[in-house]
């Protein structure tokens, strides 16, 4: 019986003295999983985000130019306008959209950006493309 009373006593001291590391752990595990869904919901605010500003600026360019060719391609003396337009919607049509970490996406769309500069100086147009998140309401050209 003393043998069974003085292993209590132990388990009580124990857990008491381990009682720091069981707190520090519980206090972890609840950090972590509130980190967790915090950093998902932030995550997943500024992918849309991202991700719908470059849908943007994708689709804007992709109808600007559709249309722009589709009044040029009769226009004899517009026929180099005409292939910068065409190169712009194939290297549009040849984003890699389904992987957004894929720097080839953001290189592929700096060419975009550079060619429409290049029709902007051939026709004598002021094309540019303003995000909401740059304080422009409208596109404008």
């Amino acid at each position: 019986m003393q043998v069974f009373r003085m292993a209590e006593k132990d388990d009580i001291f124990h857990d008491i003295v381990m009682s720091e590391e069981r707190f520090h752990q519980e206090g972890f595990s609840a950090g972590l999983n509130v980190g967790r869904q915090t950093g998902s919901q932030e995550g997943w605010k500024l992918g849309w985000q991202q991700g719908s500003a470059i849908g943007s600026e994708i689709g804007f360019y992709s109808g600007f130019c559709g249309i722009l060719l589709e009044k040029l391609k009769d226009v004899d003396n517009k026929q180099r306008v005409c292939k910068v337009l065409q190169g712009i919607l194939a290297t549009l049509d040849d984003l890699p959209l389904t992987d957004p970490t894929n720097q080839e996406l953001f290189d592929k769309l700096e060419t975009v950006r550079a060619k429409v500069k290049q029709v902007n100086s051939l026709l004598s147009i002021n094309l540019e493309f303003h995000s909401k998140k740059q304080g422009a309401k409208e596109m404008s050209f």
